[in-house]
This record gives C-alpha cells, structure tokens and sequence, in this order.
C-alpha cells in the first residue's frame, strides 16, 4: 500500500474554492497537510490545501463518506484543543509576569503531584503558555483565535451552597445592563444559599476553570484584567 501524500487537518469554512479543482461556491472545503515519504507532515499552515469533498476523496483514494468522518473528527480534536489552550491561558497568563513564588504557589496548586520533584514551576508555566498560544495561532483550518491577556472578557458566575457551578454567563458590556445582571445574579445566589464571582477568561467554559481555582490565581485573575484595562 502507497504512503498517503496528505493528512486531513479538519473542515474549513473560510475557502469556498477547491485547490485542486477550482470549483467555486463551497459550503466548506478539507483541509490538507502534505506528507513526506515517511508519512509526517511536511509543511505548515502556508503549506496546506483545501480541496472539496470529491477530489479530497479522489487525492487520498478514499470514499468521501470518510474524507467527511475523518475530517469532522480532525476539527473536533482541534477544537479540544483549542479549549483546552483557552483554559491554560485563562489560568496562567495572568501570573506570568507574578513572583516567582506566587507563580510556583499557582502552579503546584494544580499539580501537586508535581511538587518536590525538581519540576520548576516557572518553566512549566512558560511551557504551558507557549504551547498553548502555538495553539490558538495555528491557521491550518481557520483564522487565529484569540489569545492575549486583553481578549479576556468578564463572566459572572454564580456558586451554588456546595461551592458547585450554578450558572456562567458573559458580563455585557453596557454599563446598565451589567448592573442588572449582577442585581439579577445576586437575587439567584440569595435564593439558593450561594455567592457570586466575576472572572476574566477567553471564553465561558475556561471561566468555570478560574471560577473554581484557588484565591491566588482569582487574585493575579482580577490584577491582570483590570491593568489590561486600566
């Protein structure tokens, strides 16, 4: 059996033109990474081409049912991805720039397993950092997603009595609306015996992370949103 000459990276909605064919008007087109002759990629996102359903089947000598399949899970993963590097960002951008013992107090907070054992936390967050702004850069099958400290915005979350999530909803930007919001949301926790925080993260779900970390990290969280901001 031949070598694949691509690897499908995912669907991608920003080109309606076939690479290979050049038909136009595309709902959507498949993202392609060539291969060298080992099977690893061979490029970057400057390198890929996007080809309809047919002739990406036709490229890869595979039915379009599965060029689909395989390119819908490929966007999945990114998608994880993508979520997962939101939630690094959220947690550790803020301290990046912290004390070295507030960053580490942070850091092993989330990896006990990790302390004493000659990992340094100051690294490890800038590893983290990097890998996940590589991440959210890549433009293989999509524009940049944002990833900077002032692409944050602010949720307001709301605590059931069990320190449990009740409800996450991005803060509005107009003033009066905010007011009601948090009026609201502070009647809803009243009701059900909870409290109420405002975070700053790239998106809702890495809210809930901040949400749930320790006062330290909501300390550098709220430092480094209003100093964006300021």
């Amino acid at each position: 059996m031949s070598t694949p000459k691509w690897k499908i990276k995912g669907i991608v909605d920003d080109f309606d033109k076939c690479g290979c064919c050049g038909r136009r008007g595309l709902k959507r087109t498949v993202a392609l990474m060539p291969l060298d002759a080992d099977g690893n990629e061979d490029g970057t996102a400057e390198d890929v081409a996007y080809y309809g359903t047919s002739c990406a089947a036709a490229a890869l000598g595979w039915t379009q049912g599965k060029v689909t399949d395989t390119a819908r899970a490929a966007q999945a993963g990114r998608d994880q991805r993508d979520a997962y590097a939101r939630r690094v960002i959220s947690i550790y951008a803020p301290v990046e720039d912290a004390p070295v013992r507030d960053r580490a107090r942070v850091y092993y907070g989330r990896n006990q397993h990790l302390r004493d054992t000659g990992v340094k936390a100051t690294e490890e967050v800038a590893k983290l950092l990097a890998k996940a702004r590589a991440t959210l850069a890549d433009t293989t099958t999509g524009p940049a997603r944002p990833s900077r400290i002032e692409d944050f915005r602010r949720h307001i979350v709301i605590l059931a009595r069990d320190e449990r999530i009740y409800l996450v909803r991005r803060v509005p930007e107009d003033e009066i609306e905010r007011q009601e919001q948090a009026a609201a949301a502070q009647r809803r926790a009243d009701e059900i015996r909870g409290s109420v925080l405002v975070v700053a993260a790239l998106d809702a779900e890495a809210a809930r992370e901040v949400a749930y970390a320790d006062a330290l990290t909501r300390e550098w969280n709220a430092k480094a949103w209003q100093a964006a901001h300021a």
